[in-house]
């Protein structure tokens, strides 16, 4: 898998360079995988039956872990379930990570997986499969990458796609098989929870940045405001010790230039 900015005849596969976060979600998924054949060689234990996400668990019992540590987890029976899935974090969440940031693409990789498993749980009716795998997390990916660039060529086993025709042959593969009776062995509900919640996040996440960076200047600006009304109350009452005396504080004054004295400390003040 690969993938080419426009739709030319000269067809060339880009290797994106690493972002941090997409690094250390690979590492993650990949060290997982290793555990899961040491754990099961060693003591015959499925780490999917506690890890991954059932939803007679999850609904049942409350086992809520189970939405976040499902997607580190892969099929034992090959590596293709865990290649394809890095792959697509690599090639596709490398270059959001870079036009979101960290903090975003964060919000988008997990929120999408939480809500590909609660999907899942919502729609399996209490079974006792586990849905294993980052395939939510990386639909949610895909999905906003088709909208952010439709036209980018991905190479699909050597075959060159616009990234929006991919994004929607998934979708409909999944909304297919979703209605359908067959049973695959595959997630099917969890890939659409990945798949709408990335459209949303494509909607309505730049309003809730905004959101949140407003509240998070507000909490600046209040933070600095008390430290310069504390600088304000601490020179007052070092300026009634000198002209008065230590005796002269009250209980309250004392015990705020006690606080004030810690606080210094612990964060290493030095006048």
């Amino acid at each position: 898998m690969g993938y080419h900015h426009g739709f030319d005849a000269g067809y060339r596969m880009m290797l994106p360079r690493w972002t941090p976060l997409v690094r250390t979600l690979i590492i993650a998924n990949v060290a997982v995988f290793v555990l899961q054949h040491l754990v099961y060689a060693f003591s015959g234990v499925e780490l999917s039956h506690y890890l991954g996400v059932r939803s007679d668990k999850v609904l049942g019992e409350l086992w809520l872990w189970q939405v976040v540590t499902y997607m580190f987890l892969h099929s034992r029976a090959g590596v293709f379930h865990l290649l394809f899935n890095m792959l697509a974090l690599y090639f596709f969440g490398t270059q959001l990570e870079q036009m979101l940031g960290r903090r975003h693409f964060s919000a988008l990789y997990f929120g999408g997986g939480v809500v590909g498993g609660l999907a899942y749980c919502i729609t399996q009716h209490f079974s006792q499969q586990p849905a294993i795998g980052a395939s939510a997390a990386v639909m949610a990916i895909l999905v906003v990458c088709a909208i952010h660039f439709p036209d980018q060529i991905v190479f699909l086993f050597f075959i060159p796609v616009r990234m929006r025709w991919l994004a929607i042959g998934l979708v409909g593969v999944d909304l297919l098989y979703s209605i359908g009776p067959r049973f695959t062995g595959v997630a099917h509900t969890a890939h659409l929870g990945g798949a709408l919640y990335g459209y949303l996040f494509w909607r309505f996440g730049p309003a809730v940045g905004q959101l949140l960076d407003r509240l998070d200047d507000r909490k600046r600006e209040q933070r600095a405001k008390r430290l310069a009304d504390n600088e304000q109350r601490l020179d007052e009452l070092l300026d009634k010790i000198s002209r008065k005396g230590f005796d002269s504080l009250s209980r309250r004054e004392r015990d705020f230039l006690t606080e004030q004295s810690k606080r210094r400390r612990d964060r290493g003040y030095r006048s």
